[in-house]
């Protein structure tokens, strides 16, 4: 069974997309949200922005950075890490 990922609405209602070129705005208090790590920020970031997100398409571009000799990101773990702090929730 995949994992649904939804941003939550508070977090989801701050970000502002420009309908009418490739433009996402995200307020600072989002950047500079405490106790969360830069790669949990950057998920989120990525998730808030975007229409979906595939995780196990994410998985796998993971495992191909890591190939490629770059230091290894936990998606699940940053997944729990955003839902534990209340940014998104994550059912399956």
């Amino acid at each position: 069974m995949p994992k649904i990922v939804t941003v939550q609405p508070h977090t989801r209602d701050s970000v502002l997309r420009d309908p009418f070129q490739p433009t996402t705005w995200f307020p600072n208090e989002l950047i500079h949200a405490h106790g969360l790590s830069l790669s949990a920020l950057g998920l989120l970031l990525e998730l808030a922005a975007g229409d979906d997100f595939d995780v196990e398409a994410a998985r796998a571009a993971e495992l191909k950075r890591r190939e490629g000799g770059c230091s290894p990101e936990d998606i699940d773990a940053l997944l729990d890490e955003l839902e534990a702090a209340g940014y998104i929730t994550v059912d399956g």
